[in-house]
């Protein structure tokens, strides 16, 4: 009979880790149109029944696409459109299997920080683009280590727009925010999450003091200030803040690098953050999902450096950031192919958990995002 790891149900005492022993029987079977007929499984504690697809990618799934396509294409340029009409599909399931490849990869990251050995300098610099129409432009701060370019973590926030406009734009935006109001602070609420999430991954110690490298934009340092940590530190728990003037070139010798560095792949490789473009986002928490996606696989999948000889340096981001290659051949193989991630058996920072939930408000829309039931497990 098959095994497996630990019982699906949240509320069972085998689910956090199983008996080694037998500790699920079997319970008949049933079949799909999809998988054809499979069997069913029972756990001897809470009679909980579930399959072998109760912990599979493909769960609850009625027609199968190719994972790895679907990542391939989402993180080549390619708009949401474009891949329903290449691979036949409805946009409907391709938003979908997004957002299980997003939520994949969220777990498998949150897993694979556990085992990262080395520390760095971190980068946060907020990442402008905009959600629905240009009179909500979005900031979204992301914490990237200084060295290699790995990301740590990231958050969003909606602000009104700024800048000059004509005398209809202006009254177009007071009508826009008088129907959809903004939360205020929420581009300093969000550099404050991206902060805390990134000193609870790397925090100061006797030997290396955590330093952050952001621009001179004032919210940045008045949000750091008022942080406990800040306010507190010692001469063992120090906290070093390095402001750089954003007009300095985009150089691989500005402090900046990684951010100004993860910003232009952004631009390049994701179509809804495209200069002039009409696949900007509609919703910002599938927004999300796809950015997630595609920065957790930049840290897992993509070389660190590409004219590099083979071997002389590390192969993956994460590996340059000292994640164990081990962890990063596991990301490869699971992010596609491997066992589902389940929410209920991760520790995930705030701002990953909301992407996961699809928790991020769009602007003007009052209703909240449908999350399947299996997500919450």
């Amino acid at each position: 009979m098959q095994q497996f790891p630990f019982c699906p149900n949240p509320r069972c005492r085998w689910h956090k880790e199983a008996p080694k022993g037998k500790w699920a029987k079997a319970k008949g079977f049933y079949t799909t149109k999809a998988f054809g007929r499979i069997q069913r499984f029972q756990c001897r504690a809470c009679h909980t029944t579930f399959s072998s697809q109760t912990f599979s990618l493909s769960y609850y799934v009625k027609r199968p696409i190719p994972l790895p396509d679907v990542l391939g294409r989402i993180t080549s340029g390619e708009s949401l459109r474009a891949i329903s009409r290449n691979l036949s599909v409805s946009l409907r399931l391709v938003t979908n299997r997004i957002d299980r490849l997003a939520r994949q990869a969220i777990g498998l990251h949150a897993q694979a920080l556990s085992a990262r050995v080395s520390t760095d300098d971190i980068c946060i610099d907020g990442f402008v683009s905009f959600d629905g129409s240009q009179y909500f432009p979005s900031e979204i701060p992301i914490a990237i280590t200084a060295h290699s370019q790995f990301v740590l973590d990231f958050s969003h926030a909606s602000r009104r727009r700024s800048g000059s406009m004509t005398p209809a734009q202006k009254e177009k935006a007071s009508l826009l925010y008088a129907r959809c109001p903004l939360e205020r602070g929420a581009i300093a609420q969000s550099f404050r999450e991206t902060l805390e999430s990134a000193l609870a991954l790397q925090p100061p110690s006797p030997h290396r003091p955590f330093v952050l490298i952001t621009d001179e934009k004032p919210d940045y340092r008045r949000v750091l200030h008022r942080l406990e940590a800040f306010r507190n530190q010692t001469e063992e728990r120090r906290l070093v803040h390095w402001t750089i003037w954003s007009k300095l070139p985009r150089t691989i010798h500005n402090p900046l690098f990684s951010s100004n560095y993860i910003d232009r792949e952004l631009r390049k490789d994701l179509a809804h953050h495209h200069r002039e473009t009409v696949c900007f986002n509609r919703n910002v928490a599938n927004g999300m999902m796809h950015l997630a996606l595609y920065l957790l696989a930049h840290n897992y999948l993509k070389p660190f450096r590409i004219r590099a000889p083979r071997g002389s340096r590390p192969g993956s981001h994460a590996e340059a950031a000292g994640i164990p290659a081990s962890w990063v051949r596991q990301f490869a193989h699971s992010l596609t192919g491997g066992m589902r991630m389940f929410l209920s058996r991760l520790r995930l920072s705030a701002t990953l958990k909301r992407t996961w939930e699809k928790g991020w408000k769009t602007p003007g829309k009052e209703k909240t995002e449908y999350l399947p039931k299996y997500a919450f497990m």
